[in-house]
């Protein structure tokens, strides 16, 4: 997460190549608008990936924080990330 011109983005790179897209945040919803994405260059179950990271961008990302750990929950999915 980056502020560009008083605007938050997140940028995500996975195995394919960068997601980006500027970010709302409301209380502790999270809601990413219209996701660039850059070269991509991937196939088979990478590129399965690369789509999944994409729709759960997509939609609002409610996100919490317990014992260390911030979790990301949109529609079924949730990631878990811990600092380490």
């Amino acid at each position: 997460m980056a502020s560009v011109n008083g605007t938050r983005h997140l940028s995500v790179q996975d195995k394919c190549g960068p997601l980006s897209g500027p970010v709302t945040i409301t209380r502790s919803t999270m809601v990413v608008g219209e996701i660039a994405v850059g070269a991509v260059g991937c196939e088979g179950d990478i590129s399965t990936q690369h789509l999944w990271v994409m729709e759960f961008l997509k939609r609002p990302i409610e996100m919490t924080f317990s014992e260390g750990i911030l979790n990301w929950r949109s529609g079924p999915e949730t990631l878990n990330f811990k600092n380490e």
